[in-house]
């Protein structure tokens, strides 16, 4: 699964809430009456909807007051009701609500190009890029599709910039930044339409209840395969393939892969291999040669690092469905120090984790790839969100590959590496940790680079994707969205954990392994600030790991929140943390080598909406942190 998404912040600003009313009026949603009167006054609208009265929903026509000397309501009241007129400025008056809500969501992230020029690159390098350019593109048609955006966008007017920047910033009309994610009159679109994915019926209420129904029903397998979309056919729910959803779209990727490999010469021949091994992956929807073919790419035979296809799930509610993405990089050498300080230590990281957790989970062989560092140049559909960037992977997720431990691993070394971002991740850490504790902030990339290195590692030990109990795999014990944030609290809490373990080795000193947990702490208030959930009630994962860890860990007394002069801050008791993390992690292991589904979920809530959730202090961190924009990444590339 996706590793560490690493949120660092560039400029700070302040925001302040607007007004949600709830409810519809016209079919879009509700004014309250301090926007209705604060709108119409800057519209020149010449009403004032007076106090005393409901205050949402649309007013009733005696609730009106005229603007002016002896003026009147006519044209907006007509036979004691609400007129066409007062329809047509109530409209003006939400979509300029709507338009401040798209501004607000904006002004949430800061604006970071990633530039590759090949302009003076070797003429096959200039063709191979033109043609992954092209993919890309297409590959963000295909992740748009998915999400059930891809035919919103012609409804945007070309007057309106702000909407269609939002559209084209998160892939879709709706907004994602923590302060207007729930924001009802967030929405690119004056027609509002609900977020709803085409994996499943655009007609179905998408939400947890819609996920358990399909996995109680007898060919769930089938529904919630990752590789296909659900459809209502003769009043029967049946599966059908990407390819079937999509194949249009697909065939034309795959043409342009045939075309970049076309252009590579023998010193390019595992790359070759696999541009043409995924282009027949989009023309079948089987993606086992593409796994074989990316699996044994690596630093060592390729200048370059490329994954493209259907790979990751946090697009969709249920958390089931394959999105379609496209990453390509180059390899960076800086990882080969540490790839051969871990590889002897493989096998020993999966025995003493297996002792840890007991019975009747046992060690496996550790046959997965450390992980390769690599310098982004592109990133399409999943792989690039609205705001944020991915820092570390593991794949694939599912197939002949995950199941044999031969997953690849990938560390991204150039995002959130300018010194603004370093500045301002320090400035971030400042707002909450105490002096004893900030101390052991460091600016250097290695505490926060080893610390993904372990996370994505640690995605192939211990039980993962693949561990089944009673013959089910965690998705169907747990369902994608529980087992989403277990999956990656599992990853988070071991990196903790072999830090220490690395530490006793004599790799890497007491002050780096402060440093690394520092890093991670500050990573996870990041996470906080953000919330725990979208849509409504979808989990966040790394939000809710990282409660669940802050939490714990003041539980255990190994963190704390204390007055430090006139403010609260965390603080770090580094000689109880090891304790800590090694019962966190037991306990997150016994969980997923069990099935436990139902303490699992328990546990987690209890961080997050339940009894100790007041531990993490998520309001004052969501207060501190929310000043930060979020940096929102495009990729230009010149060829």
């Amino acid at each position: 699964m996706t590793g560490k998404s690493v949120l660092l912040f560039l400029a700070a600003v302040t925001i302040t809430p607007l007004s949600v009313a709830g409810g519809t009026a016209y079919g879009v949603p509700a004014l309250s009456r301090e926007d209705f009167n604060r709108l119409a006054a800057a519209g020149s609208l010449p009403l004032y909807w007076q106090s005393g009265t409901s205050e949402q929903g649309l007013p009733k026509a005696e609730d009106l007051l005229p603007i002016g000397d002896n003026a009147g309501l006519q044209p907006y009241v007509q036979n004691n009701g609400l007129s066409d007129a007062f329809k047509t400025a109530y409209l003006r008056l939400v979509d300029a609500r709507r338009l401040e809500a798209v501004r607000r969501e904006l002004d949430q992230g800061r604006p970071v190009v990633m530039l590759s020029d090949f302009r003076r690159s070797p003429e096959p390098e200039r063709i191979l890029a033109a043609h992954l350019a092209a993919a890309g593109r297409l590959i963000d048609e295909l992740y748009r599709a998915q999400k059930g955006s891809l035919d919103l966008q012609s409804a945007i007017p070309a007057t309106d910039t702000a909407s269609r920047a939002l559209f084209e910033r998160n892939h879709g009309p709706w907004c994602g930044a923590p302060a207007t994610q729930d924001d009802p009159f967030c929405n690119a679109l004056s027609a509002f339409p609900q977020k709803r994915s085409d994996a499943y019926p655009k007609s179905w209420q998408q939400d947890a209840a819609m996920c358990q129904a399909l996995r109680q029903k007898p060919n769930h397998k089938e529904l919630l395969d990752p590789f296909t979309v659900v459809r209502e056919q003769g009043g029967q729910l049946k599966a059908f393939s990407l390819y079937e959803a999509y194949g249009e779209r697909m065939r034309k990727v795959a043409a342009e892969l045939r075309l970049a490999a076309k252009a590579l010469g023998q010193d390019e021949s595992a790359l070759r291999r696999y541009l043409l091994a995924a282009a027949s992956g989009f023309e079948s929807n089987d993606w086992t040669a593409a796994d074989e073919a990316w699996a044994v790419m690596n630093g060592k035979n390729s200048r370059w690092y490329l994954r493209v296809g259907p790979d990751e799930v946090d697009f969709e509610t249920c958390q089931e469905k394959a999105g379609f993405h496209l990453a390509w990089a180059r390899m960076d050498k800086s990882a080969l120090a540490w790839q051969e300080k871990l590889l002897p230590l493989r096998q020993d990281m999966e025995d003493r984790l297996a002792a840890l957790i007991g019975p009747p989970y046992k060690a496996r062989q550790a046959a997965f790839n450390l992980p390769d560092f690599i310098s982004v140049v592109l990133n399409a559909g999943d792989s690039r969100p609205g705001l944020g960037a991915v820092m570390g992977q593991s794949l694939p997720n599912w197939g002949k590959v995950a199941q044999a431990g031969r997953r690849r691993t990938v560390v991204m070394t150039n995002v959130y590496s300018d010194p603004d971002s370093k500045r301002l991740a320090r400035d971030k850490a400042g707002q909450l940790l105490d002096p004893g504790t900030f101390k052991y902030y460091s600016d250097e990339d290695e505490p926060d680079l080893l610390g993904t290195i372990l996370h994505e590692a640690a995605h192939n030990l211990g039980p993962d994707f693949d561990t089944r109990v009673d013959g089910k795999g965690p998705a169907e014990i747990f369902g994608g969205r529980l087992e989403g944030v277990l999956e990656e609290l599992k990853a988070q809490t071991a990196s903790l954990w072999y830090t220490d373990f690395l530490r006793r080795q004599g790799l890497i000193s007491d002050e780096r392994a402060r440093q690394v947990y520092v890093r991670a702490i500050a990573w996870s208030f990041g996470h906080i600030s953000q919330g725990m959930f979208s849509d409504g009630d979808n989990p966040k994962p790394y939000s809710q790991l990282s409660a669940v860890q802050i939490g714990s860990f003041i539980k255990d007394g190994a963190m704390a929140f204390e007055r430090v002069g006139d403010r609260e801050l965390f603080r770090i008791d580094f000689d109880r943390l090891p304790a800590a993390i090694e019962a966190l992690m037991q306990r997150v292991g016994r969980v997923k080598a069990t099935g436990d589904a139902a303490g699992a979920k328990a546990f987690i809530d209890s961080f997050v909406t339940g009894p100790d959730s007041g531990l993490v202090r998520a309001e004052e961190v969501q207060r501190r942190l929310r000043r930060f924009p979020k940096q929102s990444f495009s990729y230009t590339l010149l060829y």
